[in-house]
């Protein structure tokens, strides 16, 4: 990981004292987690010559396309979070690499779906099938008692790091007991 990223950092804690009871080890686990997504993240841009928001793209029009659904630019812009003109640029960025074709819609001439090409799928099982075994193998080296608390401690810290905007204080406190959906 690059050195001088907060990530990266290794000068002791700034945000928490030391403590016994392993909650600062926790944390310090979850920081060597985000640098190594980081550095994933650093190595898949290279890896695919694609940014961040290309490579997301083209991992949820797989994913579209897989369930059954037709993917499109107004959809992928939701997706994104983005405006419809960056959708309009990083469409034809996928079309000009061979990693992306629009075609009309079946049912509504206005509209254009976009479909994954084979060179787009198989860059993406290139680049990333190896690192998604290696997670699956660790995922599956827990009993399901334990994936149960991870679980919940992995969604009770998504919510820590990013509440929903709409989230009163109150509301972006932790929660107690299993996630919505997870039983003890």
């Amino acid at each position: 990981m690059a050195e001088g990223t907060i990530e990266s950092s290794r000068a002791g804690r700034y945000w928490y004292a030391a403590d016994g009871d392993g909650t600062v080890a926790l944390l310090e686990a979850v920081r060597r987690h985000r640098a190594a997504e980081a550095e994933m993240r650093r190595r898949l841009r290279i890896d695919m010559d694609m940014g961040d928001t290309d490579a997301a793209a083209l991992r949820w029009i797989v994913a579209e396309e897989r369930a059954g659904r037709l993917p499109t630019s107004a959809g992928l812009s939701r997706e994104l979070g983005v405006t419809t003109a960056a959708t309009v640029k990083l469409v034809a960025r996928l079309v000009a690499s061979g990693d992306l074709a629009r075609e009309p819609h079946p049912t509504d001439r206005r509209i254009l779906s976009l479909r994954a090409l084979p060179q787009a799928h198989e860059r993406l099982h290139r680049t990333l099938g190896p690192m998604h075994e290696r997670l699956r193998r660790v995922a599956e080296s827990f009993g399901p008692a334990e994936q149960r608390v991870l679980i919940r401690f992995l969604d009770l810290l998504a919510d820590a790091i990013a509440p929903p905007l709409d989230a009163t204080p109150e509301q972006s406190a932790p929660r107690p007991g299993p996630p919505p959906g997870v039983t003890e």
